[in-house]
């Protein structure tokens, strides 16, 4: 009769330890995957400081540079978004000098951000809530981490308008 009550704790004892093995497991494999968002927000960080502070004379570009030659571009003087913002202003038909600039700054745009996003990321530019561009891997509503940067700006069009305000908005996301 002892035999019989030492058989059921062996197995007990084997079950318990099966169950505290496969749970153990369990937690130490099972891990949730978030998003690196410290990267993601530096490089969003970065692409907007970049187009805020880099002028037209230094940025190396073959399309910049055919739109300097066919004088869509005149003052080498305006940052990467003053000029973005510039193109917006002379792509609204009520104005008397109005050029369709839709086209150049879709192209303006993915030159300037050639090789600073990296083609895994989606991102898009919003000027005035009015998109820009947009270059989606995810659709937005489907992402894990969406980053945005916001900024307003002003732009002096000739000595005496000022256009703006504008905001203008990067998104990122993954």
């Amino acid at each position: 009769m002892n035999k019989r009550g030492a058989y059921f704790f062996v197995i007990d004892a084997m079950i318990a330890g099966i169950i505290i093995f496969l749970t153990l497991i369990l937690i130490f494999t099972t891990h949730s995957l978030k998003p690196e968002s410290e990267p993601t927000l530096r490089m969003m960080t970065d692409y907007t400081n970049f187009l805020t502070n880099t002028q037209i004379r230094q940025f190396q570009g073959s399309y910049v540079e055919s739109l300097i030659n066919d004088s869509n571009i005149t003052n080498l003087d305006n940052t990467l978004v003053e000029q973005l913002v510039e193109f917006h202003y002379f792509n609204n038909p009520d104005l008397s000098n109005y050029r369709n600039t839709t086209a150049i700054m879709k192209g303006f745009v993915l030159e300037i951000s050639e090789g600073i996003i990296p083609d895994e990321r989606s991102f898009s530019i919003y000027l005035n809530n009015e998109s820009i561009y947009e270059r989606s891997m995810l659709n937005i509503n489907n992402s894990k981490l969406v980053l945005s940067s916001h900024r307003i700006l002003f732009k002096i069009i000739n000595s005496t308008y000022i256009y703006g305000p504008i905001i203008i908005e990067v998104r990122i996301w993954v």
